[in-house]
């Protein structure tokens, strides 16, 4: 099913334009995007493996959820959509406590991807065993919980082995802390 974006300038406002997912990438099209954490009582967070299938990033740690916000979507309908989708959660919007927005710009891919987000990120408190997620076989390839300071130290000794969002994990963890 082809995906749809609608296209922000460079300062986050709508254009009134809307282009195919690979259009965007290609072209290096400001979209949005969203990420959330799933951190459960313990402080403990839920992280992702992104599939080996995926286009950027594929095997790499990251974020517990994250997604493109679709042309007509709101940031806050597409998380919880995301949250259905990759991990099987059904949550209610009110669930979902808004943290920050992050812009973020990349190229990979050799130069072939390029990423251009406006980015809410989302907390959502939950306690839900690894084995209650369903898995969206095409989007995550595992799951797993981290104590949110020994996660902080993982990304900082080994950035190599999670999706490059340093800006967006400084920030989350400064709240943290």
């Amino acid at each position: 099913m082809a995906e749809y974006f609608d296209i922000l300038d460079k300062d986050g406002h709508l254009t009134g334009q809307t282009k195919l997912r690979s259009e965007v990438h290609r072209d290096g099209d400001w979209h949005r995007s969203i990420d959330i954490w799933v951190m459960n009582s313990k402080g403990e967070l839920l992280i992702q493996k992104r599939s080996l299938q995926k286009e950027s990033y594929p095997g790499l740690w990251e974020v517990s959820c994250s997604g493109h916000v679709g042309a007509g979507e709101n940031p806050l309908e597409s998380a919880v959509r995301e949250l259905a989708e990759e991990l099987g959660v059904e949550v209610s919007p009110s669930q979902l406590q808004f943290l920050f927005e992050d812009k973020e710009e990349n190229t990979t891919n050799g130069g072939t991807f390029i990423n251009k987000e406006f980015k809410e990120i989302y907390l959502l408190n939950l306690d839900l065993p690894i084995e209650n997620y369903h898995l969206q076989s095409e989007e995550v390839d595992e799951v797993k919980y981290v104590p949110h300071k020994e996660l902080e130290e993982q990304i900082k000794n080994n950035p190599a082995e999670f999706v490059a969002h340093e800006n967006l994990y400084r920030r989350f963890f400064e709240m943290l802390d």
